[in-house]
Formats: C-alpha cells, sequence, structure tokens
C-alpha cells in the first residue's frame, strides 16, 4: 500500500479530477500523479500542504531541528566558519549566539598582538556578513558582563544562556561545538545533547588565540570579511617632484597587496576638463569622499598591507593652500582615517634624482606646500616618518624597511 493512498481516498471522496485538484493545489497534473503513486522522493512542503488543505486534511507537520553554536568570535576564523557551515546543514535552523563582555575582551585585546580592538559591532558585522546567503542561520549577541568564566561559570552562565534563549524564542534539540570538555557540560546545565565537529582540529587547525597573537601568520584563516579589520594601512604623502605616485605602485608590487590611488586627478579630468585651475572650495568634499572609496575598496582586498597615495590631511592641505580655509567634510574623514604608518616625502632635487643607491646623501628641498601639510599631521596629532633619501632607489629602500618594522615579525 502507498503511503500516498490516503490522499488517493480523499480525491475520490472529494469527487473532484486530477486536474482540478492540481490547480487548487498549484501543481502540475503530472506533479500530482507522480506524487500520489510515490514516484517523487522529496515532495515539495509547500505543495504538500496547500494539497492537504484542499482535501481538508490534518497535514502532519516535522519537528523542527533546531541547533545553537555559542562563541566569543574574537576574531571569526575558519575554524568557526567549519563548524557553523556543518551544523547548519543538519538542522532546519541554527542560532549562532555571541557572547561579549567588555571587560574580558578588552583583556584579551591587551594580550595580543592586534592594531586595534575589535568592537561588538565588528564582531557582529563579520558574523552577519558572512553567513547572509544562508537564511535558515540566525545571529544574537549576549552579554556575559559578569558572569565567572570557565570552567567555573557554567551554573551562572547556563541560567542566563536559558533566559536569553527562552526571551528569543529558541528552543534546541542539539548544540554544536568543537570543545570537548564544553560538549560534556552543555547535557548537565542546558539538557541538550551536543554534537562535536572537528574536535582535534584535524580539518581546520586554528584557534582565535592564534590569530590574536599573529594575525599574519595565519592570515589564510582569517575568513574574507574579517581581514579588513588586519589590514595595516599606509600612506604615502608628498608634493610635486616627491615620487610619491611611483612609489605607492612599487610598494603594492613587492608586497604584493593592493593600493588606493589618487582621487583628486581622476576628478579633475573628469570634472574639470584636466584642469584644476577650475577648482573651488565645494570640490574638496566630493574629493575627499571619492578618496574614501578608493581607501575602502583596496583595504577590503589588501593581503595584509594597503599603500594609500595621498590622504585626507594632503587633502586639507591643498583646500588651505588654494581655498585660504579648511572644509569639515575632509576634518571629519581625518578624524575618522588613521593610518598605521604615514610616510612624507621631499621633494628630490632634479640633479639626484637618478644617483646610484651609494651616492653622497643630500637634503631633500621642503617646500612650503609641505611645511603646510607637515603642521597639519602635527595639529591632527598624526604621527609620520620623513624620508628625505636624495633619489628614488634610496627612497624606496627606507620606506620598504619601514613597512617591515611596522609588520614586526607578522610581516
Amino acid at each position: 500500500m502507498s503511503s500516498f493512498d490516503y490522499l488517493k481516498n480523499a480525491i475520490r471522496r472529494k469527487g473532484c479530477t486530477l486536474q482540478q485538484v492540481a490547480d487548487a493545489s498549484g501543481m502540475t497534473k503530472g506533479y500530482l500523479s507522480q506524487l500520489l503513486n510515490a514516484k517523487i522522493k522529496s515532495p515539495s512542503a509547500q505543495k504538500l500542504e496547500a494539497l492537504h488543505r484542499f482535501l481538508e486534511l490534518e497535514f502532519p507537520r516535522r519537528q523542527k531541528n533546531v541547533g545553537v553554536v555559542f562563541g566569543k568570535f574574537y576574531p571569526l576564523h575558519t575554524g568557526h566558519v567549519y563548524l557553523i557551515q556543518r551544523a547548519c546543514s543538519q538542522v532546519d535552523e541554527l542560532h549562532i549566539i555571541m557572547g561579549y563582555d567588555e571587560s574580558r575582551d578588552r583583556a584579551l585585546f591587551e594580550d595580543s598582538a592586534m592594531s586595534q580592538q575589535p568592537t561588538i559591532s565588528d564582531r557582529l558585522r563579520w558574523l552577519l556578513q558572512t553567513f547572509k546567503y544562508q537564511k535558515n542561520i540566525h545571529i544574537h549577541a549576549f552579554n556575559e558582563e559578569g558572569m565567572e568564566p570557565y570552567p567555573h561559570g557554567w551554573d551562572v552562565w547556563s541560567r542566563g544562556i536559558k533566559g536569553f534563549m527562552e526571551e528569543k524564542g529558541i528552543y534546541p534539540n542539539r548544540i554544536y561545538t568543537s570543545e570537548e570538555s564544553d560538549a560534556r557540560q552543555y547535557p548537565e546545565h542546558l539538557g541538550v545533547e551536543a554534537t562535536l565537529i572537528d574536535p582535534r582540529r584535524t580539518f581546520m587547525a586554528i584557534s582565535g588565540a592564534q590569530i590574536r597573537e599573529n594575525p599574519f601568520r595565519y592570515w589564510e584563516y582569517i575568513p574574507t570579511e574579517v581581514k579588513p579589520f588586519f589590514v595595516r594601512t599606509v600612506a604615502i604623502l608628498g608634493g610635486e617632484k616627491s615620487g610619491k605616485s611611483t612609489l605607492v605602485n612599487k610598494l603594492a608590487n613587492i608586497f604584493n597587496t593592493t593600493s588606493a590611488w589618487e582621487y583628486g586627478q581622476d576628478y579633475i579630468f573628469s570634472h574639470l576638463g584636466g584642469d584644476q585651475m577650475a577648482l573651488q572650495y565645494s570640490d574638496y568634499d566630493k574629493i575627499a569622499l571619492g578618496q574614501a572609496q578608493y581607501i575602502d575598496f583596496s583595504v577590503k582586498y589588501a593581503n595584509k598591507v594597503v599603500f594609500v597615495d595621498t590622504d585626507f590631511v594632503s587633502i586639507q592641505a591643498r583646500c588651505k593652500k588654494h581655498q585660504g580655509r579648511e572644509h569639515p567634510f575632509v576634518q571629519a574623514l581625518i578624524d575618522e582615517y588613521r593610518f598605521d604608518l604615514v610616510i612624507l616625502l621631499g621633494a628630490i632635487p632634479e640633479d639626484t634624482a637618478a644617483e646610484p643607491a651609494t651616492g653622497a646623501s643630500a637634503a631633500s628641498s621642503r617646500t612650503p606646500y609641505l611645511n603646510l601639510l607637515e603642521g597639519l599631521l602635527q595639529a591632527n596629532q598624526m604621527p609620520y616618518v620623513w624620508v628625505d633619501e636624495p633619489n628614488h632607489d634610496r627612497r624606496f629602500l627606507r620606506s620598504v624597511e619601514l613597512v617591515k618594522q611596522m609588520m614586526g615579525e607578522q610581516g
């Protein structure tokens, strides 16, 4: 007897043709015929429900499988991603609950090699962006402030997390973890069985502590959406005849990464016909915004470090030089964008630019514009390094040295 014979009997009692039933249930007659004869291995639940509704039958609903993954995700890494991808393929609904504790998280940062501390919003964004196309994954943030850390705080933590899940309507029947010690605690404290995924890290040999200690060494284990957070930014500043743009290109090539070109030159060509004599005060906010977009794009695709040709202090210096005043929007971007290394180039005298690297050292020319630029860097409390070597090769070697020092042993 077919598992769908009860549907055939209901259709006969209804006194309808197969075509009428198919039309009313939102399916073709052929699909309905194959369904009734058990020819479809995984029939659409939506179509089945519509068919039961038309035939006035109760639709047998399967209990939904709900899974949970707990973690700090400080930072999110590919081991977490592997765990979550395995878990979400085994349940109908997966809830990722990110725990945060400001004092604990601050201590983790201070004991790390990270150049900046990830905020709660940073960590949530990493999760949301990484799993945004998987609709059965839901992200939550749970405040663990004041809860005694593992392994002593299971009683307090479990009471808190049970209340949180009840408030959110999360009723899991499975917890997924890579930690064997945690897996033993979940049944006792939460009454939910745990499933271990890659506990010996044979598939993904990485931990959050390793990345915090040395992000660049474990770069391959940092997800695409997380990498921009760790990228170091280097701004190359200077006036005419400083070799700024050429140096940016050389550094990006040697470090196998991206660079952000000077947007102002593109703006002058596209909006002013290639001549800056028509430049006016109202153009500087547009130039700054375009530069920000260039920087953001380059950071997104960078390999550990990115090189920026002209920053917002440079744009402000030009605005002040040519328009006689500073622009508030440009200042806002100066405050927002802080670079890990700022290299300030002096102008190279024409008679020394092509000298070999073994030539005698000569002082670079510091023009009024460079003095203005340096004054703005100081006023905005932005540390910088003068690179005054007398020719391009020496400047290149000095800049490579500075970048390596900035990257430290992680480079």
